[in-house]
């Protein structure tokens, strides 16, 4: 007669031990992760990782050189995956979770599609980008998504902390193609900074556009703007007077173009580096802005928009008898101070003349000069 093979009970070390050699390191760790980031001139980057494993953490805690992590993103306007690897700086432990920091994460990480972390020598702190539950952005996550889809109208909204009195209200309109348009620059979540909140309470309102290159694509953006400025305005939440737009690139040619489209609507307007070249209606209908107050901003060697398409339309504004427009054109140094990098293809190139704009309080305090 066979006996049944006897099954003996194993210690809990060694239950453990098994489970750790059968398992994948992120059933291992029941890792929950959250990401933590902020939006930096190059845009949305991971500032540190806070990783809860459900257990105890080892002590002492691996170093930073324990731990490797790969992934894969895409670039701008490039669905095309290439591969990246991500230097950990800073390891330290919060509690119960694992804290690892990053001096400089190498892609915005809304571009990342996907990425693993691998502990080298402790598979229960090896963890994926499967294990994120949740990613933190501030200022950013404070502004609300809205999606119109009957009229085809996105939008990012900002709304005050002292919403029930009449605040200025300022539109923000992106580059090409930069629909996280909270996420790639500052040129949005800089007005809604708490230190300038503080100083120039205000709506912020970021439109998206998914269609540059069509005219009717902008116009219908334009009017359902306008339709929702004008809501609010009854609603007593703006401040009709102070209503004032911005964009770089396209955005800085949609700003002209808006302004333009509902002449007089506008306080004040800051163009940086707007793609007039590419643009033929906001340079035709320059005439309209010839009482608007309007402020041109250029990189000297902007590879994408060459600088005589500000200077071209700040003379235009000029011999139109506009009293209040204003032309500066940065050289490379300028440009450099401000972390951009002379090569087309950098990530803050010298296209990108936001670097040194929205950093400059100069720019706010005349913009919101106006209309008071």
């Amino acid at each position: 007669m066979v006996h049944p093979a006897k099954v003996l009970p194993l210690p809990g070390a060694l239950c453990a031990a098994v489970l750790c050699l059968l398992l994948p390191a992120s059933q291992i760790s029941a890792a929950d992760v959250t990401i933590h980031t902020t939006v930096r001139v190059s845009g949305q980057r991971v500032d540190y990782m806070v990783v809860d494993t459900g257990t105890p953490l080892p002590d002492p805690l691996p170093s930073p050189d324990d731990f490797t992590l790969e992934g894969e993103a895409y670039n701008w306007m490039d669905p095309t995956l290439h591969s990246f690897t991500a230097e950990i700086s800073d390891v330290r432990a919060d509690g119960s979770s694992l804290v690892l920091g990053f001096e400089e994460f190498p892609e915005k990480y809304f571009f990342v599609d996907h990425f693993s972390v691998t502990c080298e020598g402790d598979p229960s702190l090896s963890f994926s980008s499967g294990d994120v539950t949740r990613v933190v952005t501030p200022v950013a996550d404070e502004f609300r998504h809205v999606d119109d889809d009957a009229h085809d109208f996105h939008y990012e909204l900002f709304t005050p902390e002292d919403a029930d009195q009449p605040c200025p209200a300022v539109i923000v309109f992106h580059g090409f193609g930069d629909y996280d348009n909270l996420l790639t620059y500052r040129t949005s979540v800089e007005w809604a900074e708490p230190e300038q909140q503080k100083v120039r309470p205000c709506h912020v309102i970021s439109p998206i556009i998914r269609d540059y290159m069509q005219t009717d694509v902008r116009d219908n953006v334009y009017d359902c703007l306008k339709g929702l400025l004008d809501g609010m305005i009854r609603e007593g939440a703006v401040d009709p007077a102070r209503i004032y737009v911005t964009g770089n690139s396209f955005g800085g040619a949609a700003a002209l173009e808006f302004a333009e489209r509902f002449p007089h609507f506008a306080a004040g307007v800051i163009a940086m580096c707007p793609a007039l070249n590419y643009t033929g209606r906001a340079v035709d209908s320059l005439e309209t802005l010839a009482d608007t107050p309007v402020w041109f901003a250029h990189a000297e060697h902007d590879a994408a928009v060459p600088v005589w398409a500000s200077q071209e339309a700040y003379d235009t504004l000029k011999k139109a008898g506009n009293p209040d427009v204003h032309l500066t054109v940065y050289t490379d140094e300028e440009m450099n101070a401000a972390g951009a990098d002379p090569s087309p293809e950098a990530t803050v190139s010298y296209h990108h003349v936001e670097a040194a704009v929205m950093p400059d309080d100069a720019y706010k305090e005349w913009l919101f000069s106006h209309g008071t």
